[in-house]
């Protein structure tokens, strides 16, 4: 049975809006299913604190960005299911870590990639169903 963490859509810092389409050609080799995701990220805060400690995909370095000294980023990618209020539909979704993300250390709050969905608008409580999950420990 998964684990069930109430969220809220929250505005994020608009920087995926452009940073995704680059990173996509360069993610899709190690998580191909990028390539029917938006090119955003929708950022929830979650009811309770979450860390991703064992992704499903954690990517090598990649110079996504075209840096001259060469020094990549990595990405740490994790399955979940998305449940929008009044729809009985679990969406396919993925936690997407980026390491220079200023997210990244964020309890409570976590960059989701998904299929283009209609009705996500900051405000919108929804709910996230991590199927893997180990254990909590709040302090």
């Amino acid at each position: 049975m998964p684990l069930e963490i109430a969220a809220v859509v929250v505005p994020g810092h608009g920087a995926a809006s452009y940073k995704i389409a680059k990173q996509a050609p360069h993610l899709e080799r190690y998580f191909p299913e990028i390539t029917t995701c938006r090119h955003a990220t929708i950022n929830l805060h979650l009811g309770i604190p979450l860390q991703v400690r064992n992704p499903d995909i954690v990517t090598p370095p990649i110079n996504w960005n075209d840096n001259p000294s060469g020094q990549g980023e990595r990405f740490a990618i994790t399955k979940i299911e998305l449940s929008l209020p009044d729809d009985p539909t679990r969406y396919e979704a993925w936690i997407y870590i980026a390491e220079y993300s200023p997210h990244r250390f964020n309890d409570g709050v976590i960059e989701v990639l998904a299929k283009p969905l209609s009705g996500i608008a900051v405000g919108l409580h929804c709910k996230i169903l991590v199927e893997r999950c180990t254990g909590l420990v709040v302090i």
